[in-house]
């Protein structure tokens, strides 16, 4: 009797356990709910308050995956440039984990959930909507992103913030707008190892020439930004390059940049210098560029708008500079005149954006149409042309590697 009931708890037993084991089989073996694109877009859509034209999607067939459902909400927030940007850095064989989805999904604050960021590849399950929507509503009230990448004495930087509406203005709303998008791009050098030149586009054989087009057909170039203000194809203000000057005359009241070889610099300060041509505690700096207005000087905010034109100062839009923080250069751009990706900056922005990089001296250069940022064969700033092609320029500020330098 023992026996059999033994036998027959022992079958209970197993029977019991087949029974979880079919029940687990059956979840694992459930299928997940598939997503497809129109139906997490009108989730997007409700999260960010607006709606994004189809124009600014990727093509997306039938389920979406995780990975994609993540590149579907970055492109719904206006930040397909920076993806591809970072998928430009996975290119260069120091950073091949540097995938654009992945790297922002690890990056960005605040974090998309797991149910988005994890396991790429897998199906997105309609569970993870919700979830998605949580993120976005948060990215909708503050979003930001800041990435660095070092290499032989230069580092790019670049910095992401902000949602954008296909709706809104190209230069954003200045008086209502919140969380609205930014995009920087600025190379930090060590002027000491880094020679830094200015090279013009007769060098290439034009008398102007994109950035990429001037800084491919020298030797030895890390990185290259566009320079001063010119007209037609001659530049405005004194512009001196290699110790050779192409032009003399210092603009009134304009600030400017110079430095030479072995690392010195100087940030000229166009209300008290009249002239460097007579003053010859500037004959050492063998690179000078005029721009303008000074941004900041000492630390604290420049206040002078050295004469600029009202809707240059007050209007925002894309901008070129250069400051120090009194140990390296920062070469930047700050992309604009896009609702979606960057609306650009007024000067004051750009003092107070100066201000948050630390930099104690800062110089506005030529902006608008002209900003470029050119890093080790690509470019990293958006075009703000209506053909979304770089502006011609007359001459661009190089960066080498040591021992290079212009083509002469």
């Amino acid at each position: 009797m023992k026996k059999f009931f033994a036998n027959k708890a022992v079958r209970k037993a197993f029977v019991i356990a087949a029974s979880f084991a079919a029940a687990a089989g059956a979840l694992r073996a459930a299928p997940v709910t598939a997503v497809t694109a129109e139906e997490l877009k009108s989730v997007v859509f409700r999260a960010l308050g607006h709606e994004v034209p189809q124009k600014y999607f990727s093509q997306y067939d039938g389920a979406l995956t995780r990975g994609d459902a993540l590149r579907l909400c970055f492109e719904a927030m206006g930040w397909d440039f920076v993806i591809k940007a970072v998928d430009q850095i996975g290119i260069l064989p120091e950073w091949p984990e540097a995938e654009g989805i992945s790297y922002l999904a690890r990056t960005i604050s605040p974090r998309p959930p797991e149910a988005l960021a994890s396991a790429l590849d897998e199906p997105l399950g309609a569970e993870a909507l919700k979830e998605a929507s949580d993120w976005l509503v948060e990215c909708a009230k503050s979003v930001h992103w800041k990435a660095s990448f070092a290499w032989n004495g230069t580092e790019l930087i670049m910095i992401k913030r902000g949602v954008g509406n296909p709706a809104g203005p190209a230069n954003g709303d200045m008086k209502k707008g919140v969380n609205e998008p930014m995009f920087a791009a600025l190379l930090a050098v060590d002027m000491k190892s880094i020679p830094c030149q200015i090279a013009t586009a007769v060098m290439v054989g034009a008398n102007k020439a994109p950035l990429a087009t001037i800084a491919v057909e020298n030797f030895g170039v890390v990185g290259g930004i566009n320079g001063g203000y010119f007209a037609g194809v001659k530049p405005i203000g004194v512009l001196r390059r290699q110790g050779y000057t192409d032009s003399a005359k210092f603009w009134p009241n304009r600030s400017a940049f110079g430095w030479n070889e072995r690392g010195e610099y100087v940030f000229i300060d166009g209300r008290v210098t009249a002239s460097i041509s007579n003053d010859h505690s500037f004959d050492k700096f063998t690179e000078v560029l005029q721009a303008g207005p000074l941004l900041v000087k000492g630390g604290v905010p420049a206040p002078n708008s050295e004469k600029v034109h009202p809707n240059v100062l007050n209007f925002r839009h894309p901008r070129t500079f250069v400051g120090s923080n009194g140990r390296r250069v920062f070469w930047g751009v700050v992309d604009g005149r896009d609702s979606m990706h960057s609306v650009g900056m007024t000067i004051e922005e750009l003092r107070k954006f100066c201000a948050q990089l630390s930099l104690t001296e800062a110089l506005n250069l030529d902006g608008g149409g002209s900003s470029s940022l050119w890093w080790r064969g690509m470019t990293f700033s958006l075009p703000s042309n209506a053909s979304d092609r770089e502006r011609p320029i007359p001459y661009a500020v190089l960066m080498f590697e040591p021992g290079a330098g212009v083509r002469q």
